[in-house]
């Protein structure tokens, strides 16, 4: 999962070098291996900032709390995909 955060001046005063240091945390302490951070450029949504990009979908709103649960949230669904995908293949 590639996870963009927007480091323009609307989102990043609003606390996205905070959301950044959560998610590199999170990744670290939970050893999310599969889990990319990177800066981003303006997205064009700010006035719903501060924003993030996960793989090709923009969210706003986010802080830091709400960037790390939406990470294990998504990381759960995939994690039980690959499981159903493995149960099937032994069949």
């Amino acid at each position: 999962m590639k996870i963009k955060v927007c480091m323009w001046s609307a989102c990043k005063d609003r606390f996205s070098d905070y959301i950044i240091t959560r998610l590199k945390n999170d990744k670290e302490r939970f050893n999310l291996k599969d889990l990319e951070i990177e800066e981003s450029l303006c997205m064009w949504e700010c006035k719903k900032w501060p924003n993030i990009k996960v793989d090709w979908n923009i969210h706003n709103y986010i802080n830091p709390a709400k960037a790390s649960e939406f990470v294990f949230h998504t990381n759960k669904k995939k994690k039980k995909k690959k499981t159903n995908i493995n149960n099937n293949d032994k069949k």
